[in-house]
């Protein structure tokens, strides 16, 4: 058995696949999804064994020419649909940003992605672009500012397209907490993403940060050295060390291992 991770079209979802076929990188399958038969693009081949099995669907096919075709005609209808819910919003004096619209795969039901500030009523909304979309399901969903770009993609301010449409398949809780233990200044400019939250990446290391706090003083503790009491204004996580400053102005760094050897000496 094969495993891939695939990108969904069109909302760009990721998961895991599994087939007896092999495949390329950026090759356009058909898959089992959440929401039925549907497209994607296989983004990478997993090696080995996969673990977690019961989180794997199943790669049906490879896309042929009339698949693609498809989806290219349900994204030009996907278009007229997001513009004229768009108009029909002005004239109900709904205030609303729309995303994004896309089909199902048999093009039974249309979901139209939006932001707003609080709650909205669009039920006549509904109403109103049933009665243009025939034999047409017509779902509105309301989105937060990150799932907001995750549907629309963007650059980040690392100069890459932004994690959540590349690779990032659940977004993760970010706290302030896990901006301060990485010794982080809390600047707005620079720890939010395009979309005004904290950034996605400030959780990929925050693990290694976690586990090195335990073993280091806090900040503003006072250190008994060879050269008497200094207060702790910094911790070097990644060099092992951390700064005092002694009431004279005079900073020194310490290692940890310096450290604990010490207080292993003061307790013997």
């Amino acid at each position: 058995m094969n495993y891939y991770y695939v990108k969904v079209l069109p909302l760009r979802r990721f998961g895991y696949f599994s087939s007896e076929e092999i495949f390329s990188k950026g090759d356009c399958v058909v898959v089992e999804g959440n929401f039925g038969i549907e497209m994607g693009i296989v983004d990478s081949i997993v090696e080995g064994a996969f673990e977690n099995i019961e989180k794997v669907k199943r790669i049906i096919k490879l896309a042929s020419k009339e698949d693609i075709s498809g989806i290219q005609e349900r994204e030009e209808k996907a278009k007229e649909i997001l513009s004229l819910s768009k108009e029909l919003a002005r004239e109900l004096k709904l205030e609303m940003k729309f995303l994004k619209a896309a089909y199902n795969t048999d093009g039974s039901k249309v979901t139209i992605y939006f932001t707003a500030d609080g709650r909205i009523d669009f039920r006549e909304l509904i109403k109103e672009i049933t009665k243009r979309v025939k034999k047409t399901r017509v779902e509105l969903f309301q989105v937060g500012s990150r799932d907001a770009v995750k549907l629309l993609g963007a650059i980040g301010s690392c100069g890459r397209e932004v994690c959540c449409t590349t690779f990032l398949d659940e977004i993760d809780t970010i706290s302030v907490k896990m901006v301060k233990d990485q010794g982080l200044q809390l600047n707005p400019t620079k720890i939010s993403g395009v979309c005004g939250r904290l950034l996605c990446c400030m959780a990929y290391e925050y693990p290694f940060y976690a586990s090195c706090k335990s073993r280091f003083p806090n900040i503003d503790d006072l250190i008994k050295t060879s050269r008497g009491i200094g207060r702790v204004i910094e911790n070097r996580y990644l060099k092992d060390s951390f700064v005092v400053m002694y009431e004279d102005g005079l900073k020194e760094e310490i290692s940890i291992d310096q450290w604990r050897n010490k207080k292993d000496n003061e307790k013997a």
